[in-house]
């Protein structure tokens, strides 16, 4: 009887509405209704259970449940104290940990990785700056069972690769070429491996009858709870069982309904699991193989499925990253095979037969080696500049009405639609200068109208005072990646002219790494001596070295003093944008101001000199500027104490408005012909 109702229930499309009208009505209160910790941050003690732990280089991350999540930082002090507690840690465990609490930062450069909204979606609201910390081991038997597993795979060689494709562990792994390359799918534990687990399964099992899917079932739970309950692998873990359950108890429901019923629980169960990016690829590619007809050829059918994938994950992939690889549809040709048939089951062969690691190795060298080919063919890159989320719906609608007619027509407007999302931001009849917070250092990038020319002045650099190898971070925060994702966002792939003011680091470091990743046709070096960071960047790309150069748009005058002094000799610009004016002083003195006032200097907007250094801006000097805005570029809590009081000072007197980097985030001005606008990130 209760059979019955429950399959009349799940039957019925009323309910199924019913229940989507829910789950709607909850996902929009959980994003209007703001959620806050119940901790204060004077709380200086805190203890809790750990979730997950992560080692790497000296640092140690933990996210721990205690009261409600919390993501906590600890730097070690020696390499014995490393070791010792990564012996010692493990899932399940105990610890105490005494520090300060803090909110994370969040993005500090538009359209780039927002730290704060990921964890905040992840219900992490604080994090935590360990000064002690004390792990004690637990009693739960599963969650030592994981940690056993974990530190077993640490044991071998190639561990990284063991943890990503067993435990969907990625922490280790360099992931930069694997995702340009868009196969980036493979290495997180989801349908594919499930599907290829329950299969081997079933056919280890098949002895059992109709227990098997139960047995299944059960060990599906076990290995979702050793990669922590992912979002992709519950879809795909849970999606087993319920076609199980719908096949033993005759509840003669469809596929596609059950599917759904899954993705609504899921929902209604975390409301947040909407802006998990391994979510939104697992449901909207799983969602559309459902209507996707098997083809005869295995090959041709990895084709047509590879490229429905890639369709259907366009926007998730442009949204993130602000780029795609159309020749991903060929790359998996070659890579899904290999790594569903050969790579991924020899890791499970490896594990258990540890003598044939050096078999192992060869497999994953190929794997490697075909891997950074791919990775060195850039043909097939497109930037996909930002759009509102939910413009991308009006795409999803074109694919939906193409599936359901099969009409050409629907691919002209899908592609149209693409055409109209790559070429807006050009469309632009203002131009846009941003001052990058690239902490403490300095980048400016200049776009004109139409971006028919784009310049930047100096790129940033972050220095490593790491010295020993036992400190060193497999995975570094690359600035330069961030400004290549801010740039792609804006729909820029190719900078005109790098301008590089002068040789210190804060000002050019990142420049051989964003020369590599983006287009660049030329480089503008000042006349003094070159310093090593100079050296080696002209020996690398001299053919883009240029010391003159006339803009297109931009026109400017530039400024240059020879001195044995690297600050003083830095490049200055005064930039013409329309009628408004940009006076770029790099790192220069006071003495090089003191020469200036024999020239035109009188500017709209100055990026003050040195970081505001009491070493620059003089008060002479800034009085004949008279700009309407002054931008101080400086990192937070810097070792320099930068600005200096005495520069503040100066600008106040002069009522001159200043901003920082360091306060308001990335700034930026929108210039048209006939007005300056400022903006900022924070």
């Amino acid at each position: 009887m209760f059979l019955q109702i429950l399959k009349t229930i799940l039957q019925s499309n009323k309910f199924l509405i019913f229940l989507s009208v829910i789950t709607i009505f909850l996902v929009i209160l959980a994003f209007l209704i703001p959620k806050d910790s119940v901790y204060s941050l004077n709380t200086e003690e805190i203890n809790g259970t750990i979730n997950s732990f992560k080692i790497d280089g000296n640092m140690l991350r933990i996210d721990m449940k205690a009261k409600e999540k919390i993501t906590a930082f600890y730097y070690f002090d020696s390499e014995e104290e490393k070791n010792r507690i990564a012996s010692s840690i493990g899932y399940g465990y105990k610890v105490t940990l005494v520090g300060e609490l803090a909110y994370p930062d969040g993005n500090s450069i538009p359209n780039t990785f927002n730290y704060q909204k990921y964890l905040y979606y992840h219900d992490v609201y604080l994090i935590m700056n360990v000064t002690k910390i004390n792990i004690s081991s637990t009693n739960n038997v599963w969650q030592n069972v994981k940690t056993n597993i974990y530190r077993y795979l640490l044991r071998f060689e190639n561990s990284d690769f063991l943890l990503a494709f067993l435990l969907g562990n990625t922490s280790n792994l360099e992931l930069e070429q694997i995702r340009d390359n868009g196969i980036s799918h493979l290495f997180a534990v989801s349908g594919m491996h499930i599907s290829l687990f329950a299969l081997v399964l079933r056919k280890m099992l098949r002895k059992f009858g109709s227990k098997k899917d139960l047995i299944i079932s059960l060990l599906l739970i076990f290995y979702a709870f050793l990669v922590g309950f992912t979002p992709s692998v519950l879809r795909s873990s849970l999606l087993f069982i319920l076609i199980s359950l719908n096949s033993y108890f005759d509840l003669k429901l469809s596929n596609k309904r059950l599917f759904l019923y899954l993705f609504l629980a899921l929902l209604i169960y975390n409301p947040f699991y909407l802006m998990d990016m391994g979510f939104q690829y697992s449901f909207a590619i799983c969602f559309t193989f459902l209507f996707l007809k098997s083809s005869k050829g295995y090959f041709f059918n990895l084709l047509k499925t590879s490229l429905l994938a890639f369709t259907i994950s366009l926007p998730i992939t442009a949204m993130n990253f602000y780029e795609i690889n159309i020749l991903s549809v060929i790359w998996n040709l070659f890579f899904v095979p290999y790594v569903t048939f050969i790579l991924y089951p020899a890791c499970f062969i490896v594990i258990f037969f540890p003598f044939l690691s050096a078999i192992f190795s060869i497999i994953l060298e190929v794997f490697n080696l075909v891997n950074s080919w791919c990775a060195n063919i850039k043909i097939g890159v497109i930037i996909i500049p930002y759009i509102a989320s939910f413009i991308w719906i009006i795409y999803y609608f074109l694919i939906a009405l193409f599936l359901k007619f099969k009409q050409k027509k629907y691919v002209l407007l899908i592609m149209t639609f693409l055409l109209i999302v790559k070429i807006y931001p050009k469309i632009n009849l203002n131009s846009f200068i941003y001052f990058l917070d690239v902490g403490q250092g300095d980048a400016a990038v200049f776009i004109s109208p139409w971006q028919k020319e784009v310049i930047m002045i100096d790129t940033g650099g972050i220095m490593n005072y790491n010295n020993e190898s036992w400190q060193e971070r497999k995975n570094k925060i690359s600035q330069s990646e961030t400004i290549k994702t801010f740039l792609n966002s804006k729909g820029i792939s190719k900078i005109d002219l790098l301008i590089l003011t002068h040789g210190d680091y804060d000002h050019m470091g990142n420049a051989q790494e964003l020369v590599n990743k983006l287009t660049v046709r030329k480089i503008m070096l000042n006349k003094n001596n070159f310093n090593n960071l100079e050296s080696d960047l002209f020996k690398k790309y001299s053919n883009k070295i240029v010391f003159l150069y006339e803009p297109v748009f931009f026109k400017w005058t530039m400024f240059y003093n020879q001195s044995k002094a690297e600050n003083n000799a830095s490049l200055i610009f005064k930039i013409n944008v329309y009628s408004k004016t940009f006076l770029m002083m790099g790192d220069a003195s006071k003495n090089e101001e003191k020469e200036l006032l024999k020239e035109n200097i009188l500017s709209d907007v100055i990026k003050i000199g040195h970081h505001g250094s009491n070493t620059s801006s003089d008060k002479t000097f800034l009085k004949t500027v008279n700009p309407e805005y002054a931008i101080i570029s400086v990192g937070r809590n810097n070792r320099y104490n930068h600005p200096s009081k005495e520069t503040l000072k100066t600008l106040n007197e002069l009522n001159i408005p200043y901003f920082l980097t360091s306060e308001k985030n990335t700034l930026w001005f929108k210039v048209s012909k006939k007005a300056l606008k400022l903006y900022t990130l924070n």
